[in-house]
């Protein structure tokens, strides 16, 4: 790797060290209000069964204690399997994969960029990072994703969805539910980006989707035209 990229790799480990202690700390704030409302949700399913106090205490109290027990687990031991050393690996492994020209370019336009967190802790174990250049973008969301600006030939957003099945009475409904949208940068033909297909930046929401346009337009103009009339 090229070694103006690494001091800059340094860098940018250090800021993002900063988010992902951010991001920890707002999922494991949320953790004692599950704790407490799972607790609450098996004392009040015993009473409404009908049980007795005695029992409802004996057994479904502690029931609700162990379910409490599991969450503040699950959430301890994500955050634990996370760490800043796993996402430079990433970024190491997608920044390696450019070419020398490539890298030192990356690194150059180091103070140029913009930059956007995006905090979903309901949904990524990682902040999700967008670094937005002159020439080059990067978005890192548990894995990384480097964009050549010279090869994008057109921008759009478009609504993710997935599929979902249930039961109403004797009939199966299946139904296209929005899972989030994604700007899609749609390649020029000969290059060896548009080989792979269009490049995607999965985002939560329209909020979040409209921060990333203002930062292509503010960082990036040349490529804040080649939006798609929507």
């Amino acid at each position: 790797m090229d070694e103006e990229l690494r001091l800059w790799l340094d860098g940018e480990m250090q800021d993002y060290g900063v988010a992902l202690k951010r991001f920890n700390r707002r999922l494991m704030k949320k953790v004692p209000l599950w704790m407490a409302l799972s607790v609450a949700g098996m004392v009040a399913l015993g009473f409404g069964v009908g049980y007795d106090w005695g029992y409802v205490f004996r057994v479904h109290l502690l029931i609700g204690v162990g379910f409490a027990a599991f969450l503040w687990l699950c959430f301890w031991l994500q955050a634990r399997g996370v760490s800043v050393k796993k996402a430079r690996r990433q970024y190491e492994q997608c920044l390696g994969s450019l070419s020398s020209a490539d890298q030192a370019a990356f690194a150059r336009q180091g103070a140029q960029c913009g930059r956007a967190d995006f905090f979903n802790p309901a949904s990524e174990k990682y902040p999700a990072r967008l670094l937005i250049g002159p020439d080059y973008w990067l978005y890192f969301r548990g894995s990384c994703q480097v964009f050549r600006v010279a090869d994008i030939q057109s921008l759009s957003a478009k609504q993710e969805t997935a599929r979902v099945g249930y039961s109403l009475g004797d009939t199966r409904v299946r139904q296209n539910l929005g899972v989030g949208v994604s700007l899609v940068a749609e390649y020029r033909e000969g290059t060896a980006a548009a080989k792979s297909g269009p490049g995607k930046i999965f985002l939560e929401d329209a909020k979040q989707l409209d921060e990333a346009r203002q930062l292509i337009r503010q960082y990036c103009p040349k490529a804040g035209r080649l939006f798609e009339k929507e």
